[in-house]
């Protein structure tokens, strides 16, 4: 009486389709965070958030995915922050398979002695921000924006 069942769920199983349908990569920006300190001569910023690269298994073949730029605005898509100094755990370009495990790349940001102008941090604490980047996904034929929840920086 078990036989039949195993063999009927061992069935269903084996012939699930896959509905994943990222056949370009699908880039999210995840676990956001950033501080804003204001020193004497400027304002300094320090974070990190993770670039989440995923690839169904419909896709062509694997992909290099290389970072473009990195920028930190207003929720409503302002710009604060054209060019946010950061750093990846991953050099570019990370090649990302189908179907396989996402790609996690973190980068931590930090102004280091390159001060921002102090009314910055007023526009960085008047509200959420959202961390904006571009993407370039060689199975693409443009670059792919990618943009983060809005958050609430620390240091305010």
């Amino acid at each position: 009486m078990r036989a039949p069942f195993i063999a009927l769920v061992a069935l269903s199983v084996a012939g699930c389709i896959d509905t994943d349908t990222a056949v370009f990569v699908d880039a999210t920006i995840d676990n956001p965070s950033l501080t804003v300190t204001e020193e004497t001569l400027g304002a300094a910023l320090g974070g990190s958030f993770e670039l989440t690269l995923h690839l169904g298994a419909r896709a062509s073949g694997p992909s290099s995915v290389s970072y473009q730029s990195f920028s930190l605005a207003k929720e409503d898509g302002t710009v604060i922050v054209e060019s946010l100094p950061v750093s990846a755990s991953q050099p570019a370009p990370v090649e990302v398979e189908p179907g396989g495990t996402d790609s996690v790349v973190t980068f931590t940001i930090d102004t280091g002695a390159d001060l921002l102008d102090a009314a910055i941090k007023d526009q960085i604490c008047a509200g959420s921000v959202v961390v904006m980047g571009v993407i370039d996904d060689s199975l693409a034929t443009s670059a792919t924006p990618v943009e983060s929840e809005p958050f609430s920086p620390s240091g305010c």
